[in-house]
């Protein structure tokens, strides 16, 4: 039986796209997108924002795209083909950051063993793609510990670029760690060792740590992760802090994104700056229907906060939020 990791998508078609619009024109109404749209990414371009997710509606990487992070329209496939060494039907958790004069995206995907999942590698001219994999095989794939999933770049002020992932520890019954390694200049390739950062040894983090964003705010690094079951209202954002995006972390040690009466089992999340301010963008089920098909994992914005080491992340609402 194949074991699947936490950020797994059925490959369901999806409930037609639907797109958000604010009242009055004032506040944010979330989700900023009704349909599913699991493990959102957004990154800015010079038109607007591209936002990523796990497959699904037709596509190997979702996409939309929108002017102020609130009204989205419906993109076409980020990744349209896949490399040989894979196949359709578990690209997941999608993540792009801009390299020179090129985008790189790196995805999760099945590894030429079917049983576990691996991280690729694809190049574009634009930020939603086309983007192409020409590798002969995954980035990075940690065949004896379950394998690896959910990776995210950053590049810090100075100019130096890491990967952070996950290792898929809870589908083979062992720790999951999210560990860094320095990337190539380009970014197609990684250099020096892996670090691993931290794993689950919290109460509320249940089996597994996965998910990672950094983003670096006055000196501090600022480390971003979901754990507990993404298919329950347990699913959660944590939070840990350096000096040093290769670590060592220091956990808050309760998570900073949580469930409400609005939105049930928040996670996954990535940080996009929009004139001066910072938002987490995360997917998150209806209450009501926790890992249903439709709407399944809709999208939604929170406002983040810095204060030093510690943050404020705006607890998920539908109505009431102001707009970026």
């Amino acid at each position: 039986m194949l074991l699947l990791a936490g950020c797994q998508d059925g490959g369901v078609p999806d409930a037609a796209p639907t797109q958000q619009t604010t009242e009055g024109g004032t506040g944010l109404t979330n989700p900023v997108w009704r349909s599913n749209f699991p493990d959102p990414q957004i990154v800015k371009d010079e038109d607007g924002y591209v936002a990523f997710a796990t497959n699904g509606n037709g596509m190997n990487v979702q996409t939309l795209t929108s002017t102020d992070l609130v009204e989205w329209s419906q993109g076409s496939d980020a990744l349209p083909e896949l490399p040989a060494w894979t196949f359709p039907g578990k690209v997941w958790a999608p993540e792009a950051a801009r390299f020179g004069d090129s985008w790189v995206m790196y995805y999760t995907t099945r590894a030429p063993n079917p049983e576990i999942q691996c991280i690729g590698v694809a190049v574009a001219d634009e930020p939603e793609g086309p983007y192409l994999d020409n590798r002969p095989g995954p980035l990075v794939c940690e065949a004896d510990r379950g394998g690896s999933i959910d990776a995210s770049p950053f590049v810090a002020a100075d100019g130096k670029a890491y990967l952070y992932w996950k290792n898929d520890g809870n589908a083979v019954g062992v720790d999951t760690w999210i560990s860094v390694q320095p990337l190539s200049p380009d970014g197609t390739g990684l250099v020096g060792k892996p670090r691993r950062l931290l794993k689950q040894d919290l109460a509320w983090e249940g089996e597994l740590v996965e998910a990672p964003s950094l983003m670096e705010r006055d000196g501090t690094f600022h480390l971003f992760y979901s754990a507990n079951d993404f298919g329950s209202d347990r699913y959660a954002v944590g939070h840990a802090t350096s000096s040093s995006p290769l670590g060592p972390f220091v956990k808050t040690p309760e998570p900073v994104l949580v469930s409400t009466e609005a939105a049930a089992g928040p996670g996954h999340c990535s940080l996009v700056e929009k004139d001066g301010k910072v938002w987490m963008v995360y997917h998150a089920w209806a209450p009501d229907a926790v890992g249903s098909e439709v709407p399944g994992r809709t999208m939604w914005l929170s406002e983040v906060t810095f204060d030093g080491k510690s943050v404020r992340v705006e607890p998920p609402a539908t109505t009431g939020a102001r707009r970026p």
